[in-house]
């Protein structure tokens, strides 16, 4: 993997991840979906956003300094180049077709709608934990909708852990992203449930050029999401 400012930007939201966590922010609980309102007798819309860059990568965290970033980049930059040149946005969809096909078990009338502003755009809503911390209450009339389902998927490929510049352990398959469902009438969740599956390869990890243990890492992480969202819906 080249230092460039792509990876510049990893180091710094990684450093920044740190920090939001060392101040003791509480994190928004999982909440339970609510069957009963997202019934046939709500307008319900799903909406798939996915990461900016489909492909696959090493998502590298604990290496704060861009010293640290650089050399954990330099270990990890032959298992980058074979991901991002076999990983793509196909299981990320497979993972959006889950979460559409359980949805329509509680209301087959779900349409599939693109958003026309992005979250991070929306005003901030002020509001306790079981709220969205983004007002999609706009949303509402745009989209024609009760209810937003909405999957963000940001991460995919393999994670890695660094101290510093030294690893923490080895590559592991890896998927992050987040299920919400959001009534648009009151910005509260509906569901709420973070995407985090880390898989550790069996045996020996660092396999050039094929990383064999990586990759079935990866593709078990993928079927462990659509498992647990399918539990979970």
């Amino acid at each position: 993997m080249s230092f460039n400012s792509r990876n510049i930007k990893i180091a710094l939201v990684s450093a920044l991840t740190l920090l939001l966590a060392a101040c003791g922010s509480t994190p928004q609980p999982t909440v339970p979906l609510q069957t009963n309102n997202v019934g046939a007798d709500k307008r319900v819309v799903f909406a798939y956003v996915g990461p900016e860059d489909a492909k696959g990568t090493t998502h590298i965290y604990g290496a704060s300094c861009l010293l640290c970033y650089g050399v954990a980049a330099g270990l990890t930059s032959s298992l980058d180049t074979h991901l991002e040149s076999t990983v793509d946005a196909t299981e990320l969809e497979a993972i959006r077709d889950v979460v559409i096909s359980e949805y329509r078990q509680h209301n087959s009338n779900i349409s599939l709608v693109t958003l026309n502003t992005e979250v991070s755009k929306l005003k901030k809503f002020k509001g306790e934990h079981g709220f969205a911390p983004k007002d999609f209450r706009p949303l509402a009339e745009s989209l024609n909708a009760d209810v937003l389902v909405l999957l963000e998927m940001q991460e995919h490929g393999a994670f890695r852990s660094f101290s510093g510049y030294v690893p923490n352990g080895d590559p592991q398959g890896y998927v992050r992203g987040l299920l919400s469902t959001i009534d648009l009438k009151t910005n509260a969740y509906i569901q709420y449930l973070v995407i985090d599956e880390k898989v550790q390869p069996e045996g020996e990890w660092d396999e050039p050029t094929t990383f064999p243990g990586v990759t079935h890492a990866y593709y078990q992480a993928v079927e462990n999401v659509k498992q647990k969202l399918a539990d979970a819906i």
